[in-house]
């Protein structure tokens, strides 16, 4: 992935099987508090999740995470839903919503323009290319 690109999906060649292709990407979601548990959310995919902890809130996401993938994969669905949630093709990589398009859910308004502490996390993701 290039530097400072964090959010977007790359194609890429499977090493372990040549004719295999993949998609790599990471994902920034925010862990936050409410209600006191703790929430884990991913404004460009709108899944969240939560916890007891910061740790279960995580751990939780991943696997909210990896579901979401599995479910989208085996319907043959992730591009689809992608460009519904505002992702753009380019090239051979998907780009997330910007910052401005997250910035219109009231989710991220509340946030980021609120006085609600939270804390950015990158989850790194690694699917197969359904053809």
């Amino acid at each position: 992935m290039k530097k400072g690109d964090n959010n977007s999906i790359m194609v890429f060649s499977n090493p372990d099987n040549g004719l295999q292709k993949d998609y790599r990407f990471s994902l920034e979601f925010f862990v936050f508090e409410e209600n006191e548990r703790q929430i884990a959310y991913c404004p460009s995919l709108d899944i969240s999740t939560s916890g007891a902890t910061f740790n279960e809130a995580v751990g939780s996401f991943y696997e909210m995470l990896q579901l979401y993938i599995e479910c989208c994969v085996e319907n043959n669905t992730l591009h689809d839903d992608l460009i519904a949630h505002g992702w753009k093709l380019h090239k051979k990589q998907m780009q997330p919503p910007t910052f401005a398009v997250l910035m219109k859910k009231p989710e991220m308004k509340k946030l980021v323009g609120g006085k609600i502490g939270y804390e950015k996390v990158v989850a790194p993701a690694r699917i197969p290319m359904v053809v």
